[in-house]
Order: C-alpha cells, then sequence, then structure tokens
C-alpha cells in the first residue's frame, strides 16, 4: 500500500512538473508570438539586430510607397525613419543588393524603385564600380525606365556613357511613344544636360497635339530662365510655329499665350515680320473674338494704326474668363 501511494505521489509530482513545463512552453510560445507579432506590425522591430532590423524597414517601406507614394504628415516621418535605418545598414552586401535588385527590376512598383534609389544616392556607395556597371547594362537596355535612366545619368554624368540613349529618347518623344507626362520630364531632363536644341524644339512643337504640352514648353521658352532655348537664329521659324499652332487649336489658354509670346519679340525687335504675323492672326477668320481683342491692344501699342476692338457683352467676357480658369 505504501509503495503504490509513493507511486501515485511521484506520477502528481510528474503530472505538475509536465503541467509547469508545458505552460512554461506555451507562454514561451506566446510571447514569441507576441513579440514577432509587435515587431513585423508594431514598433518592436526596432529591437532585432541592425541588418534584420534594416530588412523589416525595406518591406515597410515598400509597403508604404506602394500604397502611397505621396504621403504627408504622419505617414511622410514614418517612411523617413524607414530610410535612416536602411540608409544606416547600406555598408552590409545583403541589404545593398536587395535595394540593387529593387532599382533594375523592372515588374516592381517605379515608386518605389525609385525611393530605393534616392536611398542609395544619397548614402556612401559601398562598391560604386559594381553599381556603376549595373547602371550601366540598365541603360544600354532599350526596355528601361526613363526616370530610372535619367536618374542615374543627372547623378554619374561624368561616369556613365549615354550618347546613344538620348539619340533613343529623342526619337521616342518624336515618335509619340511617350505619354505627356514623360515628355515633359525628358524635355527637363535634356535641357539639365543642354542637349535640347532648337531644332528638336521646333520638331517637338510641330507634331505635337497634346496642348497641355504645348502650353508648357511655349511658357518655359517664354520665361528668361529659358529663353534661349530658341537661338537668334531661330525666332522667326518659331514665330511662324506659333502662328501654326494658334490656327490648330482653339484653346483660349494657349491662344493668349502664344499672342503674349509672339508679343515678346515684338517689343524687344520691331521687325516688320514680328508686327506681320500678329495682324495675320487678327484678320484670320479662324481667330476669336478675344483673341482680335487681345491683338488690337498690343498692335496698337506698337503703331500708328488703329485696330478695331471686336465687341465682347459683360456676360461674354465671364465665360471667356470661366471657361480659361
Amino acid at each position: 500500500m505504501k509503495k503504490l501511494l509513493l507511486v501515485l505521489v511521484k506520477l502528481k509530482k510528474v503530472a505538475i512538473f509536465k503541467k509547469k513545463v508545458l505552460i512554461f512552453l506555451l507562454a514561451l510560445l506566446l510571447f514569441v508570438f507576441v513579440f514577432l507579432f509587435f515587431s513585423f506590425y508594431g514598433s518592436w522591430w526596432r529591437f532585432w539586430p541592425q541588418s534584420i532590423k534594416a530588412s523589416i524597414a525595406i518591406n515597410r517601406l515598400a509597403v508604404s510607397v506602394y500604397n502611397n507614394s505621396d504621403c504627408r504628415d504622419f505617414c511622410y516621418f514614418e517612411q523617413l525613419n524607414y530610410e535612416k535605418v536602411i540608409s544606416e545598414s547600406l555598408n552590409n552586401k545583403r541589404i545593398f543588393n536587395r535595394l540593387i535588385r529593387v532599382i533594375f527590376n523592372e515588374n516592381d512598383n517605379l515608386n518605389w524603385r525609385l525611393r530605393a534609389l534616392g536611398i542609395i544616392l544619397k548614402s556612401e556607395i559601398i562598391d560604386l564600380e559594381y553599381f556603376l556597371g549595373k547602371a550601366q547594362k540598365f541603360i544600354n537596355n532599350p526596355e528601361g525606365s526613363h526616370q530610372i535612366k535619367q536618374r542615374l545619368i543627372l547623378s554619374f554624368k561624368t561616369d556613365l556613357d549615354y550618347a546613344q540613349y538620348l539619340d533613343e529618347l529623342r526619337f521616342e518623344i518624336l515618335d509619340g511613344k511617350l505619354n505627356s507626362s514623360e515628355i515633359k520630364e525628358s524635355l527637363s531632363f535634356l535641357l539639365i544636360l543642354n542637349e535640347l536644341s532648337s531644332d528638336l524644339v521646333l520638331e517637338i512643337l510641330n507634331k505635337s497635339s497634346d496642348v497641355s504640352l504645348i502650353k508648357d514648353f511655349v511658357s518655359k521658352i517664354s520665361s528668361s530662365n529659358y529663353y534661349s532655348l530658341v537661338s537668334d537664329d531661330y525666332r522667326l521659324e518659331y514665330a511662324s510655329v506659333l502662328e501654326k499652332i494658334f490656327l490648330k487649336f482653339n484653346n483660349y489658354d494657349l491662344r493668349s499665350l502664344i499672342i503674349f509670346s509672339l508679343a515678346d519679340f515684338l517689343s524687344e525687335n520691331l521687325k516688320e515680320d514680328y508686327s506681320s504675323l500678329l495682324q495675320k492672326l487678327y484678320f484670320h477668320e479662324e481667330s476669336d473674338k478675344f483673341s482680335k481683342f487681345l491683338i488690337a491692344d498690343i498692335l496698337n501699342s506698337y503703331s500708328d494704326k488703329n485696330y478695331a476692338y471686336p465687341e465682347i457683352s459683360q456676360v461674354e467676357w465671364e465665360d471667356y474668363y470661366n471657361f480659361s480658369s
């Protein structure tokens, strides 16, 4: 009987011990689960070693950029924090190569690729020769993203060969293979590189049917910073192109912009050619009366002739301003 009691006591102790071990294991698993959960979905990821922390930051930044590439307030500062963690780990080849794969992967999100490129460009590149080799190969690939290529070229102008790419880019601009936004960005890129010739400017304006693009381009050329885009030898030809655009598009904003651009030539150089162009537009049957009113006001300031102002009612002026805005 004593032996039986001793056996039962031992069994009870073993059961209690096993229960305690089980409770301990469950508590440990629960702790690990909670730690992992709050590491990947909360703020505990900061407690991980630097390389793991950077990997988590890359994942989080990617998701954030995918969802909102141009976020503000809390999201903006959150993304900056992720970038800081990643930048601090770029001396780690695994982290560096992971960003390289993102940048040159055409199947990945473009905003995320540009953000990854920005992180590398703002840091000291641990293997510049390797990076430039990847960049050159990407630039030589006709299928590569223009935005990635252009940012690489602007960052490493003296280290990369991009003459062939510039020829391809000019062809795609003129051939209509790029959308309006891409053309605007590419023209700004060519302008920074001083690779935007007067011939190319005139050809783009002659071929384009995008009013928004033409307005943006003419506005740039009219500003003092970009006036040299059309050299003196091309001024009269440029004015003739503006005349064709004026008659091609019945757009109040574009037409008034063209009139003021032609007036700039008139105020700088009192050549009869520029005056004749404005007179031609004034008398042209396709010219709207609002444009005629504006042209008459300009011509009356620069000549002895008296150009009649078209009659326009108050209601028509209100409609005109509402339409323009």
